[in-house]
């Protein structure tokens, strides 16, 4: 038998009762509406009662659905009303989500983003690590939308009176940089984890003056090469003749290979390498090959090929580390040690005039200088990327600037009263 429909105190409401389900009680109750629109009759069923459905919620919706139609504007269908019910409730569920996203920690996106691609691009994410480490305490508690630039005012003078230099700081202050930066580009469920500002821009970042400004005489010179020779370690002194001749950078001179040393028209290639310094050809003069030639002669790896080449064998060393693996640190510590007995150090404070074996690269672009070599040229065997990196050699050039104010005038011009 088909079900009855019954009307309701509520026009255009009615209801059919079902057969056995019962709610509350009584026979469970299917809701539908009425109502006329472009010239027809119109019918739609709403729901159960055991759904949440009556008569007065019915009613409601057909009130908004005739309102609309008499209006012209809004939803004019059961369907249309559904519709816009489940727009709303998925940008209610976008807004719940973006909250939710960008609520999200520094301390969270640091340990659980920041540091893994760090892991993943960069050589030197360990002191990425150690940097993280020490930001977390201080603003992992916060959103990432929640620092401002106070807050970073604030830990940039904690690290300061926790006795970091401007350096370090500013050290600091690039992984938080980078951290914002890639917070901007980094969804999660679609939402991108960071929008906005970043609470960095308009902070005074530090401004180190780090510039070395020390190098070395041609007479101490002397002495640490005689020093490192007379001290047996071969690799050592390898090393300090080549960075005082060659420009080379410690790390580049760790990392070079037979393979890329050619005698015979005396240059290195330093390889250009993804997140390092800029490679290119570096020269050899005489002393440079002296010591290429007695390190060949002991390397059991490679072999003279003719009088002049080194046969080529891949990822042959030509300062061999130690076992371990630590040549940086130890040809480091072990460098301080002989600067320390040659007394280059004793009394000096400011860490701009110390010697350390960088000083032995700032040596050689400041010889090619004392000795006239042009800018530009130092530029090309420093391998600067930019001349600005290089102008700090030009006061060191013979009478640059002494000859530009004797020359200011012809001779036998005016000179006035």
């Amino acid at each position: 038998m088909k079900a009855r429909w019954n009307r309701t105190p509520y026009p255009g409401v009615r209801f059919r009762e079902h057969g056995s389900r019962r709610h509350s009680g009584k026979p469970d109750r299917y809701f539908s509406i009425r109502y006329y629109i472009n010239y027809k009759d119109c019918e739609e069923g709403l729901g159960w009662a055991s759904e949440g459905w009556n008569a007065e919620k019915a009613h409601g919706v057909l009130a908004r659905i005739k309102k609309n139609i008499k209006t012209g504007s809004g939803p004019q269908s059961l369907a249309d009303l559904r519709a816009e019910g489940d727009a709303q409730r998925e940008a209610e569920a976008q807004e719940a989500r973006r909250l939710s996203v960008q609520g999200m920690t520094v301390s969270y996106f640091l340990t659980n983003h920041y540091m893994p691609e760090a892991k993943r691009s960069k050589r030197t994410w360990r002191d990425d690590d150690g940097r993280v480490r020490k930001i977390i305490p201080r603003l992992g508690h916060f959103p990432l939308a929640a620092v401002t630039r106070d807050d970073i005012r604030a830990f940039l003078d904690f690290l300061r009176q926790d006795g970091a230099s401007e350096s370090t700081a500013l050290h600091y202050m690039a992984v938080l940089r980078r951290a914002y930066n890639m917070a901007r580009v980094t969804e999660v469920e679609g939402v991108a984890i960071f929008s906005g500002q970043s609470p960095l821009e308009g902070v005074a970042l530090p401004k180190p003056k780090n510039a070395r400004e020390r190098f070395l005489s041609y007479d101490e010179a002397d002495a640490l090469i005689q020093a490192a020779h007379a001290s047996g370690q071969s690799d050592l002194h390898a090393a300090i003749v080549l960075a005082m001749n060659t420009g080379m950078r410690l790390g580049e001179i760790l990392r070079l290979e037979w393979v890329d040393v050619d005698l015979t028209h005396g240059v290195i290639t330093v390889r250009e390498e993804q997140s390092r310094k800029p490679g290119g050809k570096v020269f050899i003069n005489a002393d440079v090959e002296t010591v290429l030639r007695e390190r060949l002669d002991a390397a059991s790896c490679s072999e003279n090929a003719s009088g002049n080449g080194v046969r080529k064998v891949p990822g042959c060393l030509v300062l061999t580390p130690p076992k371990g693996g630590k040549e940086r640190s130890s040809l480091t510590h072990r460098f301080a040690e002989l600067v320390t007995r040659l007394g280059f150090n004793t009394h000096v404070k400011d860490a701009r005039h110390k010697v350390v074996f960088h000083t032995l690269r700032h040596t050689f672009a400041s010889w090619l200088a004392i000795a006239g070599t042009d800018i530009y040229r130092i530029k090309t065997l420093m391998r600067h990327k930019t001349i600005t990196m290089t102008m700090r050699y030009a006061h060191l050039i013979p009478d640059a600037t002494r000859a530009a104010v004797h020359n200011l005038r012809p001779a036998n011009g005016a000179t006035g009263s």
